[in-house]
C-alpha cells in the first residue's frame, strides 16, 4: 500500500469529484438548487479524467468516464491548475484570465457551477489527508495506490482503508456523525417550517468558516 510517489493530480481530482455523489444535498445548495450537468475534463501530462455532475435529476449522479461526453456546461483545465486552485494557491480568477481555466456553456449556468470553488478546499485538503497524499498524510510514508484512490469505497465517501480508527476513535466518530445529522435535522427543520427565508448558502459558508478557522496552519499551504 505504501509508496513514495504522488498520484496522478488527475486521478485525485476525479475520485474527489465522485465522493461529492453522497453530499447531493449540500452540493445542490451551493448551486441555488439548479437542474443542470456539468462536465469536468482535467488534462494531465499522459492521460485525462473527464467527470460528470449531473443535478439534473434526483439522486443526482457523479460520473467518471464511462463514455462521459456532454453536459449543459465544461469545465477543462490542466489537474495540476486545479489542484492549486483548490488547495488555494492559485485564484480561480487568474487561471481564467491565462486562459488555463477554460469554460464553456450558458452565463447562467455557469454562475451556478462557480460557488463550488468555495466549498471545495476545505473538502480537498481532507481527500488529501484520507487517501496519504504527501504532505498531508495522517500517516507519513503511506498512500493509496490508483487502484485504491479510483475504487468504489472511495467513491462512496466511506472509510478509506489507509485510515485506521482505534475503537475510542470509532465511538467518537459515530457520536459526531450523528451530531452532525441532528444538527442538519434541525436546521432543515427550521428553514423549511419556522424560518423559509433563511438561507442555508449563508449556514453552510458559516460551518465551512469555522472549519477553515479549526484548521491548522501546516495544511493550508
Amino acid at each position: 500500500m505504501a509508496t513514495s510517489t504522488p498520484p496522478e493530480t488527475t486521478v485525485t481530482l476525479a475520485s474527489f469529484f465522485k465522493r461529492l455523489e453522497p453530499l447531493e444535498e449540500i452540493v445542490r445548495v451551493f448551486m441555488s438548487q439548479a437542474r443542470m450537468s456539468a462536465l469536468f475534463t482535467f488534462k494531465g501530462p499522459t492521460d485525462e479524467k473527464r467527470v460528470l455532475m449531473d443535478f439534473s435529476k434526483s439522486p443526482a449522479r457523479v460520473s467518471v468516464e464511462n463514455g462521459v461526453s456532454s453536459g449543459d456546461v465544461y469545465v477543462t483545465i490542466n489537474g495540476g491548475v486545479m489542484h492549486d486552485i483548490f488547495l488555494e494557491r492559485t485564484k480561480p480568477g487568474v487561471a481564467l484570465g491565462r486562459r488555463e481555466l477554460l469554460l464553456r456553456g450558458p452565463v447562467m449556468s455557469l454562475s451556478k457551477v462557480l460557488p463550488l470553488f468555495d466549498i471545495a478546499p476545505m473538502l480537498y485538503r481532507e481527500h488529501l489527508c484520507d487517501i496519504g497524499y504527501d504532505g498531508y498524510a495522517r500517516e507519513p510514508g503511506k498512500t493509496l495506490s490508483k487502484e485504491e484512490i479510483m475504487s468504489e469505497q472511495v467513491f462512496k465517501g466511506e472509510a478509506i482503508p489507509l485510515v485506521k480508527l482505534s475503537g475510542l476513535e470509532k465511538v467518537g466518530t459515530k457520536l459526531i456523525n450523528g451530531l452532525a445529522y441532528g444538527i442538519g435535522f434541525v436546521v432543515g427543520l427550521i428553514r423549511y417550517r419556522l424560518f423559509k427565508k433563511l438561507s442555508l448558502f449563508g449556514v453552510l459558508s458559516a460551518m465551512s468558516n469555522g472549519l477553515v478557522a479549526a484548521t491548522p496552519a501546516e495544511l493550508k499551504r
